[in-house]
C-alpha cells in the first residue's frame, strides 16, 4: 500500500512556518534608515501581483508591508528590480509560463510608485546580474535589504548571490530580509508555507539575516 504525503496538511499540522516566522526578531529602523542602506524591491509588479499567468493573491498581499517598509526608510537608497521579458526570445519560458512580457505586466505596482530609486529590469529569475550592471559599487553599502517575491525563487537567488559576492570580496556588509515583506505562490505542486520555510533556512545558513519586520 502506497502512502500519500500531503505537504499542505503536514505544514498545517506542524505549524512549522508560523513558528519560524513568529520566532524572528524585529529590527530597529534607526539602524538601517540611512544612505548606507540599499533597499532592493524584487518583482513587485503587476504580472505577479495583479494579472497574468503567474499572478497570485498571496503575492499581492505583500504590496502593503513593502510599502510600509519603504515609508519607514526615507533615507535609504532604493532599487526596484522588475521582470521584463520579450514575448518571443525569453529562454526562461522553457521552464515557466510566459509572463511579464508586456509593458503592463512588467510595470511596478502603482502602490509602490513615488519612492524614487533606481529602476532595474531583469530577464532571469536572478536579479543579481542586472543589479550589478546598474550599481557596480555595491561594496559601498553597509546594509542590503532584499524584499518582494517570490521567496524561494527571485528573492532567495538574489540574496544568496549578494551574500556570496560580498564574501568573495571580504565585505562584512549585511544582507537582510523581512518575513513580513516576502512571500511565494501556492499551487498543488508548490506548497507556499514549506517553500517559504526552506528558503528562509537556506538563506540563513548562507549568512543572510532574517527579521520579522522593522519597528
Amino acid at each position: 500500500m502506497r502512502l500519500q504525503f500531503n505537504e499542505k496538511e503536514a505544514a498545517r499540522e506542524l505549524g512549522c512556518y508560523k513558528i519560524e516566522v513568529d520566532a524572528k526578531p524585529d529590527l530597529m529602523v534607526k539602524t538601517i534608515d540611512n544612505e548606507n542602506t540599499l533597499c532592493i524591491v524584487v518583482d513587485m509588479i503587476n504580472g505577479f501581483c495583479k494579472s497574468g499567468n503567474l499572478a497570485s493573491p498571496r503575492l499581492a498581499d505583500v504590496i502593503r508591508p513593502v510599502r510600509e517598509l519603504l515609508q519607514k526608510l526615507p533615507n535609504a537608497q532604493k532599487a526596484f528590480i522588475r521582470d521584463c521579458h520579450s514575448a518571443n526570445e525569453t529562454a526562461e519560458f522553457k521552464w515557466f509560463p510566459p509572463h511579464c512580457h508586456t509593458k503592463k505586466e512588467s510595470a511596478l505596482a502603482d502602490e509602490l510608485k513615488g519612492f524614487g530609486g533606481i529602476d532595474i529590469p531583469k530577464n532571469s529569475t536572478n536579479g543579481f546580474f542586472a543589479l550589478m550592471s546598474r550599481i557596480p559599487e555595491l561594496n559601498k553599502y553597509a546594509n542590503m535589504i532584499v524584499v518582494g517575491v517570490c521567496t524561494d525563487i527571485c528573492v532567495m537567488q538574489l540574496a544568496l548571490s549578494l551574500r556570496a559576492y560580498l564574501n568573495e570580496n571580504n565585505s562584512h556588509a549585511n544582507v537582510i530580509t523581512f518575513t513580513d515583506c516576502i512571500d511565494t505562490y501556492h499551487s498543488p505542486v508548490h506548497n507556499a508555507e514549506l517553500s517559504n520555510l526552506f528558503a528562509l533556512r537556506f538563506m540563513e545558513q548562507a549568512g543572510v539575516q532574517v527579521f520579522k519586520n522593522v519597528i
